[in-house]
């Protein structure tokens, strides 16, 4: 099984602060009572990528939220990534 890290993390012209929200935007004043990951969660950079390389995103656009099931740079996730082999991963290099 390969790494958990996005080979895009590698030279990616990115590397923080992550700052800011799913969306890669500012994030909105946390609200306890109306709470929204997605808005108000800051661990992104401003390109909506996280410190792994994934977005919070899938395929389709639809929010997923943290937890490898986004897309990288490749629109590829982490699972698809560790089921390639050795081999295809490092053609992502």
């Amino acid at each position: 099984m390969n790494g958990k890290y996005s080979p895009t993390v590698y030279g990616s012209k990115s590397d923080g602060p992550y700052d800011r929200n799913a969306k890669g935007e500012t994030p909105a004043p946390w609200d306890r009572d109306n709470y929204n990951p997605e808005t108000m969660f800051s661990n992104y950079d401003e390109h909506g990528f996280d410190s792994y390389g994934y977005s919070a995103y899938d395929a389709k656009g639809k929010y997923v939220g943290l937890g490898g099931s986004g897309v990288d740079r490749n629109g590829l996730t982490e699972w698809d990534y560790a089921m390639m082999s050795d081999e295809e991963f490092d053609s992502y290099f």
